[in-house]
């Protein structure tokens, strides 16, 4: 899928692991997407974590188009459970390449024939993530407080 500059390309395992492992090492990323998981994760993490994704959805690399080649940022699975985004390289975060991706698994959903799509739990403290899914349309349904005081949101948009 293309949107100019920006691109999701199949996940092609097990090459796409060497790229993602930096990703899945990023504080923020770990903070953002595991709560504050401080350990990085390890390549068997990462290739377990691709496999349980690709066992609910289509994952896909996300990346840009730099003058030498296509620069792989990220990450995306399409789900009926969820669309977890992530920007590894903290260059492109804020700039506005998750709403792009967001914007192209949107179109491939309709392709599909999906009436919905909802997200996973989304830290509530993850602001950006929240904004990004706001401006596509999506709503938010339910909110989450765990023992430890961590609160999260589900949302969902109509296709």
């Amino acid at each position: 899928m293309l949107d100019g500059d920006l691109r999701l390309r199949p996940l092609r395992l097990p090459a796409d692991l060497e790229v993602a492992l930096p990703w899945y090492a990023d504080p923020e990323v770990l903070q953002f997407s595991e709560g504050g998981a401080e350990d990085p994760y390890s390549a068997a993490t990462v290739r377990q974590m691709y496999d349980v994704l690709a066992s609910k959805g289509e994952v896909f690399i996300i990346e840009v188009h730099t003058p030498d080649r296509w620069k792989p940022i990220g990450d995306v699975t399409l789900g009926k459970t969820g669309i977890p985004i992530t920007i590894g390289d903290p260059d492109c975060r804020s700039r506005g390449l998750g709403t792009r991706a967001l914007s192209l698994l949107i179109s491939r959903a309709r392709v599909l024939g999906w009436d919905k799509l909802v997200t996973n739990g989304i830290l509530l403290s993850n602001k950006r993530s929240v904004r990004m899914f706001e401006r596509a349309g999506f709503v938010r349904d339910h909110f989450v407080r765990d023992d430890s005081g961590t609160e999260t949101v589900t949302m969902s948009k109509v296709l």
